[in-house]
């Protein structure tokens, strides 16, 4: 039996999670400040609740010395806890789960339905895109990330037909010195589509060629 002319239509014939959200990467570094400005302010509020409180008729005296030591002591533990050490391992939490591979680009998955249609969705995404009649281009693009670094991609670029809404979808993996020898044009350009791995991405881009070709049959 077929197992793929028995599917629905609609149900993905291909289907990957992303290895990397290079948008992402902007919403990361904004939470990152957010999470340090907060963390900053509720320390200097916390700290300004735990100051010192002494009378003006205690002034100089050994209650009023005590009170003043507790007051410091009591604002470096803050500012060492709230002021650092939370911020810091909150940081650390974002930037593991915003890695390669990580839970925020696992969230995201690509598919490829047996009707046609190529689509992106989850993490803030939702794409798609019909094969029938689309433009493929394919490009190496040389990218700077910050903090991930620089590297070359291959990327792929579905565009559909202006009667299908003329939605576009471009999905990358990183290159191989292979992909050098098939004439790709290279081009600089931004962070500003997924990575899958290699294995997912040359499946993908055998169904969506399998698709273009078969609606232009």
């Amino acid at each position: 039996m077929d197992t793929e002319a028995a599917r629905p239509p609609d149900e993905p014939i291909f289907e990957a999670e992303a290895q990397l959200d290079l948008p992402g990467e902007t919403g990361r570094q904004a939470r990152i400040f957010g999470i340090w400005a907060a963390c900053l302010l509720v320390a200097v509020v916390v700290g300004s609740a735990l100051g010192a409180h002494v009378a003006f008729s205690d002034e100089g005296s050994l209650r009023a010395e005590r009170e003043l030591s507790r007051s410091r002591v009591a604002k470096a533990k803050v500012a060492l806890v709230l002021g650092v050490l939370l911020p810091a391992l909150l940081t650390w939490g974002l930037s593991a789960r915003y890695r390669r591979g990580g839970a925020h680009a696992r969230g995201i998955i690509v598919d490829v339905t047996g009707d046609g249609e190529l689509r992106v969705w989850g993490r803030g995404y939702g794409t798609r895109v019909t094969l029938a009649g689309a433009e493929v281009r394919e490009r190496l693009v040389d990218v700077y990330a910050g903090r991930l670094g620089a590297w070359r991609q291959r990327r792929i670029r579905v565009r559909g037909k202006a009667g299908t809404g003329g939605r576009e979808v471009e999905l990358a993996t990183t290159a191989r010195e292979a992909d050098l020898g098939e004439g790709l044009r290279l081009e600089g350009g931004e962070g500003d589509c997924v990575e899958l791995s290699r294995e997912a991405f040359d499946e993908m881009r055998a169904r969506i060629l399998e698709g273009v070709a078969g609606s232009a049959a």
